[in-house]
């Protein structure tokens, strides 16, 4: 079984990923400061309904944030497994010189 390592992973892979846990940090705070400048929310809307409709909204905008990162950061390790796949596949196409 092969696994990854570091150098598996190009410095363009590491600053993409910095990237994208910045972004999703960035965005967190972002709704955080909007929604619960305290540290604790308190919905705009009275009735119980629309404060529900009212997470579910917040919700998903950070839902929408995670998933992107989360699809980022399998392409970053998809690119990784792929130079560990073309590494290995080349160093083992079989014995060269065996008559």
């Amino acid at each position: 079984m092969y696994r990854l390592t570091i150098n598996d992973f190009t410095d363009e892979d590491v600053a993409e990923f910095h990237r994208l846990m910045s972004e999703l940090l960035t965005k967190c705070a972002s709704v955080g400061e909007r929604h619960a400048p305290e540290g604790t929310w308190v919905p705009s809307t009275a009735g119980l309904f629309d404060q529900m409709a009212e997470s579910m909204q917040l919700v998903a905008e950070v839902s929408r944030a995670l998933n992107h990162t989360r699809a980022g950061i399998r392409r970053v390790g998809g690119r990784a497994r792929q130079r560990l796949y073309d590494r290995v596949s080349g160093r083992h196409e079989g014995p060269a010189g065996l008559a």
